[in-house]
């Protein structure tokens, strides 16, 4: 059976010899395989996952455009970038002029290793209701963006396993453009503009889901992590973040789509809502002290059809273990999996530089000798 056909007979139900293992492995861990910056990501990922022999969910790349102002710039959105070096790396200063007023953002990016940048909003384009009142007002609609990378990554990928991109959801896309202390305070302090805010910028990334699925995304990966367990809390999330995911999640399947929901921080009190979201695999399980997940919790408590996806530690575990302790810890997680099914072993989010290649082997190759069913 093919690494496609696998993980599509797995998403619905039907019944597989085996657990599918299917990391993420993002560009990072495609440069440092180059020993520098990779001239083709996509297909140096997916040279990856055939060389250790995974089953292929393609992610590696971020559609990044719809973000990105300064495409959707006109006469009534006028929108100008700046660059300022700084210590660490740089800052990008972008202004929004509108006939009303300027908006501003600014982002500080910084290289963490040698193959990784991050990047982190500094200053937020809204911060009064005048100033999301002028996204209503003048933003132009998404144009048709150029989505060849998803393409070709289908056209790589072929019957190895299936392709998607991300994207945010409601609640990240909201937090995107407003501060995140100050979102938490919304639904209790101006539910209106809270309500107001998440339905436009959740309905933006909406329209973007066609595109995407049209282009050949078999699944979409929807960001959820500003939403997190404790950042939300049950309450607030049940009642002012769930509607509006659920609202984009409900397009990527009317689109055709499957939705991987993704959060690898604290979920250990969301479980059982995201149980009730229609999510067709949640990830990453994320356990102490970089999550608060129990996978013995997460097993129960989100029922099938939603699979479940992740289990294994990549920060350090995955770093500084022995192929012997990752073939340990791959069977631990995969004996207490298969009971329930409905599992695709990855890590709790893609594989950190410096992990050894005799490691990622090692998860492989126990996941393929103990994930077979009886």
């Amino acid at each position: 059976m093919s690494g496609r056909q696998l993980l599509l007979d797995t998403l619905q139900g039907k019944r597989t010899d085996r657990v599918p293992v299917a990391p993420f492995i993002f560009q990072n861990l495609a440069n440092e395989f180059r020993g520098g910056i990779s001239a083709d990501p996509i297909a140096d990922t997916v040279a990856l996952y055939r060389r250790y022999g995974f089953d292929i969910l393609m992610r590696s790349y971020i559609m990044a455009d719809y973000l990105d102002e300064s495409f959707v710039s006109n006469g009534n959105w006028c929108v100008e970038k700046s660059r300022v070096q700084t210590q660490q790396g740089w800052n990008e200063i972008s202004i929004i002029t509108t006939p009303e007023r300027k908006l501003r953002q600014v982002k500080s990016y910084r290289k963490v290793t040698e193959y990784e940048t991050v990047e982190a909003t500094t200053e937020y384009f809204i911060k009064t209701e005048e100033d999301f009142r002028q996204f209503e007002q003048f933003q132009p609609p998404l144009p048709q963006f150029d989505c060849s990378k998803i393409s070709y990554a289908r056209a790589l990928v072929g019957d190895d396993g299936l392709v998607g991109t991300w994207i945010h959801g409601a609640f990240n896309m909201t937090g995107l453009h407003r501060k995140l202390d100050d979102l938490l305070m919304d639904p209790y302090v101006d539910e209106d503009l809270y309500r107001d805010m998440i339905m436009y910028f959740g309905a933006r990334v909406a329209s973007l889901v066609p595109q995407l699925i049209a282009a050949g995304c078999d699944f979409l990966s929807v960001s959820g992590n500003m939403a997190s367990g404790s950042m939300a809390g049950p309450k607030l999330f049940e009642l002012s973040v769930m509607p509006y995911e659920m609202k984009l999640i409900d397009v990527i399947h009317r689109s055709g789509g499957k939705v991987i929901y993704h959060n690898c921080g604290d979920a250990r009190f969301l479980l059982p809502l995201y149980g009730k979201m229609g999510i067709d695999i949640y990830e990453s399980l994320t356990a102490e002290p970089y999550g608060d997940t129990v996978l013995a919790h997460a097993l129960t408590q989100i029922p099938l059809p939603t699979f479940l996806s992740g289990g294994i530690d990549q920060i350090q575990f995955l770093k500084t273990a022995t192929p012997a302790q990752v073939r340990a810890r791959v069977r631990e997680v995969l004996d207490a999996v298969k009971p329930r099914g409905g599992f695709i072993l990855a890590a709790s989010d893609y594989f950190s530089e410096g992990t050894p290649p005799e490691n990622i082997q090692a998860f492989s190759d126990a996941a393929h000798e103990f994930g077979r069913y009886d």
